[in-house]
């Protein structure tokens, strides 16, 4: 009985059969313009019933009328039915009567009396199932060819002589008949394992008795036996035909239980790669070998460029002819459609379904961007079934999930690079207006003293006044440097051309353009090996170490000494320290980065923070490592490596 305020549920019976649209159409017929929900259901006993192509149309039908399709596998098809009505809550259950069906009027009744409450609408189709007598012969000639194998009549007669002459043997040593019979069952198992077919093991039960007959039953050797071993031989070939049936039942479901968990794992593993695909050629190659090896055929991934579609992908063997195909016009329409509507179309679909390939879009938005089309090859010697297609148009959403969710971490990843930048660009404005309003306030001062007060003061005043504004205009100049390295290296044009350089002369000219406090420090320098070569750039190089050798003046007090030295590793480098005794760096994560000050409170003023980031932007183009370490007990080591040149 329907509970109070739950809405109407019409549970619709598919089928294999021609006259099965017609139920499907009056299903959607009454609940059009209603609250209801339509749901569809196709009970299985095997997946070859699945391949029938009746089937597959009456499923896409009931697809794009809106009714969502379930299917359930087992024997008793009745309370299958039953018991997903009550799980569901259905309140309406539509099924039809005529030639295909498939349930008896036993069964209906059944279906009375598990469904007292549940309102049942049969449909009468008896008329349309109608089918000529040639026709009917026709099908049954259909189904004798797909079902009858020669092979398996092989297999029939090879385990018939085996368990014949088993049975042969155990009669020669006087074994009991028991032991024969249960010889011949065996063969009945042995037969449902290697054939998976009912058909085959009511074949074998049937050449039992006949069997048992000539070899062990007197007379030997002729089919005359006495009329008292009919019962037994009847009882032989039930009991074999049961266990056949059995055996059969149970090979059947573990092949239905192998394929869900195949199925399963495919989708599994399709989700897990796609999760860490970092580029949408990523994701199509993943989406690709996964529908290659759920289908086993040929895949086919189209993008469209300039209003054509071009081969991105392709997976499988054996290309050419199914390109070929692929290239004709009525395709090129067929893919049109497919990313203009978002729909299934080709085989299995209600678009072109006598088509050879089943063509899935790749939604990336639902009604307004599709990244592409997936051309799947079918053989139709070996259809796949609708749990198998229904699984490739959900790999293709999750394939355009996964693209939709690249196109939005790129795109929040280019949201983030620009506030990055903006906020290093607001930083970098801040700073400069900060730290040039100090220097440019000073040489002003001065200048203006020396300007207007030049009578009143003493030549001793003045020359300090002058190496004020020296020292601050030599400030200005190294921080005015600094910014336009910086600016090269974030413009990305920051190339290196490397040549061979003496070390010896690069440490000379560093030297010659330290600021004037190199003065009141004592600079040693130490370079066991004058003929050292790098293989670098020699100009770049004098930066780095006058950036490194300007700060330790900076933050160590006079008289410390500043020490430079150059050796070469056993890899093939060259190893550049430059050593200072002053105070130890607390901070040693930090000082390479970009904007970052040290807070050391030796120093009045402090820089921009852009120098040592710039030395390690160098280092790392010329193809070498830079850091920093502590010198115990007192001292600060700064350290890099230079490829060597050697000569070839």
């Amino acid at each position: 009985m329907m509970k109070e305020n739950q809405p109407p549920q019409i549970l619709v019976c598919l089928s294999n059969s021609a006259s099965n649209l017609r139920t499907i159409q009056l299903a959607a017929d009454l609940a059009a313009g209603r609250q209801i929900q339509l749901t569809g259901i196709y009970i299985s006993q095997s997946l070859s019933l699945l391949n029938d192509r009746n089937l597959i149309s009456n499923f896409r039908l009931a697809e794009s009328l809106g009714i969502k399709v379930t299917i359930l596998y087992g024997s008793d098809r009745i309370r299958l039915l039953s018991e997903y009505v009550k799980q569901k809550g259905i309140t309406t259950v539509i099924y039809e009567t005529g030639y295909l069906k498939s349930w008896d009027k036993n069964q209906f009744n059944l279906l009375d009396h598990l469904l007292p409450e549940i309102e049942k609408v049969r449909v009468d189709n008896s008329k349309i199932d109608a089918i000529p007598k040639s026709k009917r012969r026709l099908k049954l000639s259909a189904w004798l060819t797909e079902k009858i194998r020669l092979t398996n009549f092989f297999k029939i007669l090879l385990i018939l002589l085996i368990t014949t002459l088993g049975g042969l043997i155990l009669k020669d040593i006087n074994s009991d008949n028991t032991n024969i019979i249960l010889i011949y069952i065996l063969g009945v198992m042995l037969t449902a394992i290697v054939t998976k077919d009912r058909l085959y093991s009511l074949l074998y039960s049937l050449a039992i008795p006949i069997m048992y007959d000539f070899f062990f039953t007197r007379p030997i050797g002729s089919l005359q036996t006495n009329t008292n071993n009919l019962l037994t031989f009847g009882i032989l070939f039930i009991v074999a035909f049961l266990s056949g049936s059995w055996t059969a039942k149970i090979q059947k479901q573990a092949n239905l239980d192998a394929g869900r968990a195949f199925r399963t794992d495919i989708l599994l593993k399709t989700s897990q790669r796609l999760q860490t695909c970092q580029t949408i050629s990523e994701i199509f190659q993943v989406t690709g070998e996964q529908l290659n090896k759920l289908f086993g055929n040929n895949v086919f991934i189209w993008k469209e460029k300039d209003h054509k579609y071009e081969l991105v992908q392709k997976f499988g063997d054996n290309f050419t002819a199914d390109l070929l195909e692929l290239a004709m016009p009525n395709f090129v329409a067929l893919f049109k459609w497919v990313k203009q509507h978002q729909q299934l179309a080709g085989w299995g679909s209600t678009k072109n379904s006598k088509l050879n390939f089943i063509l899935l879009p790749v939604t990336i938005i639902r009604g307004e961007k599709t990244a592409g089309v997936i051309a799947i090859k079918i053989d139709q010697n070996k259809l796949p079934d609708p749990l198998t297609l229904d699984l490739a148009v959900s790999i293709a959403l999750t394939c355009g999930q996964a693209i939709r969710q690249n196109l939005s971490l790129k795109k929040q990843a280019e949201t983030l690079a620009l506030a990055q930048q903006e906020k290093l660009r607001a930083d970098l404005l801040r700073g400069i207006s900060h730290d040039l309003r100090t220097p440019l306030t000073a040489i002003y001062g001065d200048s203006d003293m020396l300007l207007h007060e030049e009578y009143q003061l003493g030549g001793k005043q003045k020359n300090e006044l002058y190496h004020s504004i020296n020292q601050n205009a030599a400030w200005l100049i190294d921080l005015t440097e600094n910014l336009l390295s910086m600016t090269k290296v974030d413009n990305q044009n920051f190339k290196v051309k490397r040549e061979p350089e003496l070390i010896a002369d690069i440490f000379e000219a560093a030297l010659n353009h330290l600021s004037p406090l190199a003065e009141e420090h004592q600079l040693l320098t130490e370079l066991p090996e004058t003929d050292l070569i790098a293989n670098t750039n020699g100009q770049l190089i004098v930066q780095v170490i006058v950036n490194i050798i300007n700060n330790a003046l900076k933050y160590t007090p006079s008289g410390s000494i500043i020490k430079l030295a150059a050796t070469k590793t056993k890899h093939q480098q060259i190893l550049v320290t430059i050593y200072n005794n002053g105070p130890q760096i607390h901070d040693k994560d930090q000082i390479f980065k970009l904007f970052y000050r040290g807070h050391n409170g030796t120093v009045g003023r402090k820089g921009l923070g852009i120098g040592l980031a710039l030395c390690q932007a160098i280092i790392s183009a010329c193809g070498g490592k830079i850091g920093v370490e502590n010198v115990k007990p007192v001292g600060v080591r700064f350290w890099f490596t230079l490829p060597s040149w050697e000569e070839n």
